[in-house]
């Protein structure tokens, strides 16, 4: 999440936040736990959590009335709270449903992989809902466990076990070796020995389309890379198959907001 608040977050946290929640009894301790942590790091919102009709919300509200939204911020920060209570208990936990603060953006469709349940824009704050029931279940996790789930990250909090199996995952495993590669759902159809028709009538089912998810993958990689890596903007567009860097920052700035020179900025700004 570099880059995406007003005060960078620094390398570590992930792990240091994982530490405090292991020894936590229930899921919704360490929930209560995450938010306190996430508090004392977070200039420009302050997390809530509040029980209320049998279910559990996690809410971003605003500091200060007026605070710039950053989609992507919210978004990685609702899939991070989803994504480790899932883990924490072993299995995905229910999600009943999520809110975001802006608009429907564009990439919407990829919402139906990232978050399995009802998504809505344009509320008072971005606000993840779970079953009281599930907050409540015991968990253990061990540390050898814990290593083993941050080597991987963010794989293991980023997309559930759930969705592993689903057409969009299968065409992101297809695509990430061949990114580079003009890559057409033709290519993808004839991989999986299935029609164009079968592909995008499965796609829809799944509330997105071809070209959403490579773009999504496209995106996934980019942003790992201009925060991990002092890899050249040009190198990085041809190796996400742009014909040149001015296309792949149009598209970076489409999908966050920011030009990639501004997202690596901000996101070295602690180093």
């Amino acid at each position: 999440m570099l880059g995406l608040w007003s005060r960078p977050v620094r390398t570590g946290t992930l792990k240091y936040l994982m530490l405090s929640l292991l020894d936590a009894p229930t899921v919704l301790v360490a929930l209560h736990r995450f938010v306190r942590f996430w508090n004392l790091l977070l200039d420009d919102y302050r997390l809530q959590i509040s029980t209320k009709n049998n279910l559990v919300r996690l809410a971003l509200a605003e500091r200060t009335p007026g605070t710039q939204v950053t989609p992507l911020g919210h978004e990685l920060m609702m899939k991070l709270i989803h994504g480790i209570a899932s883990w924490l208990l072993g299995r995905e936990i229910n999600l009943h449903r999520v809110e975001f603060s802006f608009t429907r953006p564009r990439h919407a469709d990829d919402y139906a992989f990232l978050y399995p349940g009802e998504v809505s824009f344009d509320a008072g704050m971005t606000g993840i809902y779970f079953s009281y029931q599930d907050c409540a279940e015991l968990f253990k996790r061990e540390k050898h466990e814990l290593w083993a789930f941050l080597k991987r990250a963010p794989e293991d909090w980023t997309f559930s076990a759930f969705h592993r199996a689903s057409l969009v995952a299968k065409t992101r495993e297809y695509l990430e070796p061949h990114i580079a590669q003009p890559v057409t759902i033709q290519d993808l159809a004839k991989v999986l020995h299935t029609s164009v028709r079968t592909l995008n009538r499965r796609f829809a089912e799944e509330g997105t389309h071809f070209q959403a998810v490579k773009d999504g993958l496209r995106r996934d990689i980019a942003v790992h890379r201009l925060t991990n890596s002092n890899t050249a903007i040009a190198t990085l567009a041809f190796d996400l198959g742009f014909f040149d860097a001015t296309g792949f920052c149009r598209a970076f700035k489409h999908w966050t907001g920011s030009s990639p020179t501004d997202y690596r900025k901000g996101s070295r700004q602690d180093e």
